[in-house]
């Protein structure tokens, strides 16, 4: 008996590892800190990897109309996931908003509690914001410079990252004395003690909301929903929280 129980469990244990796979996920910059936790968890409860590439939302997209071997597309906005449905490239019952995202002006410089002065100061030679053409996050800057009559008058003075996580690098290491980054970036890199945070109204952008989807090329179809579950799972909501998003 108890060598049959011996021979049970070494059979499941090869069944279990030969199941486990590879995912190919394509992530916005601003997700991919969060996803890396994601995918640990994920990883202890299925076996499953996730294989992360991360750009712009635009980029990516393009990549994906262009053949990119993605299973998974977790963009920044709504609006690229709709398109890939229109183009029949996924199914609308896989598409998912896994995350509500939230704009910040953060600046290197010391200044009082009221940080977005920085935009009216003379020190500020250059504002970073990611290129509102491929990243909701730029696209949401834009949007509070103009509603703040400033678009025109720094339109000299930016510098345009091609995602938000070049937009980020720019601030921390001086290369910008600020600049419109996702909330959730302000725990990804190391924050000048002296640097101030203006967390931004959201009535000031649109809302930001990062959708996701399964592609209908991926052929691994047990483990992709297997991970479109789990990001609905309660852990995986708390763990999105944990890292300055919220969650609908």
């Amino acid at each position: 008996m108890k060598k049959i129980i011996i021979l049970f469990c070494f059979v499941f244990f090869l069944n279990a590892s030969a199941s486990a796979d590879e995912i190919h996920v394509a992530v916005a910059s601003n997700f991919k800190y969060t996803l890396q936790k994601l995918a640990d968890a994920f990883k202890e409860k299925t076996g499953h990897d996730l294989v992360i590439s991360s750009a712009s939302s635009g980029k990516l997209f393009t990549q994906i109309i262009h053949g990119a071997p993605y299973d998974v597309f977790l963009s920044a906005d709504e609006k690229r996931v709709d398109l890939l449905i229109e183009e029949h490239m996924a199914a609308d019952k896989n598409a998912y908003v896994y995350a509500l995202g939230r704009l910040v002006l953060y600046s290197n410089l010391e200044q009082s509690a009221d940080c977005k002065t920085i935009l009216h100061s003379s020190r500020l030679r250059h504002l970073a914001i990611a290129n509102p053409k491929i990243a909701p996050y730029g696209a949401a800057a834009k949007q509070v410079l103009e509603k703040l009559g400033l678009w025109q008058q720094l339109k000299p003075r930016l510098v345009m990252g091609e995602n938000i996580a070049q937009t980020f690098q720019f601030v921390s290491t001086g290369n910008a004395q600020a600049g419109f980054i996702a909330r959730s970036m302000l725990d990804m890199g190391e924050i000048n003690d002296h640097a101030c945070i203006w967390d931004i109204p959201t009535d000031m952008y649109s809302k930001i909301n990062q959708k996701m989807v399964a592609l209908k090329r991926s052929k691994k179809k047990i483990p992709v929903e297997a991970f479109m579950r789990y990001i609905r799972s309660a852990e995986a909501r708390a763990i999105i929280r944990a890292n300055g998003y919220d969650v609908l």
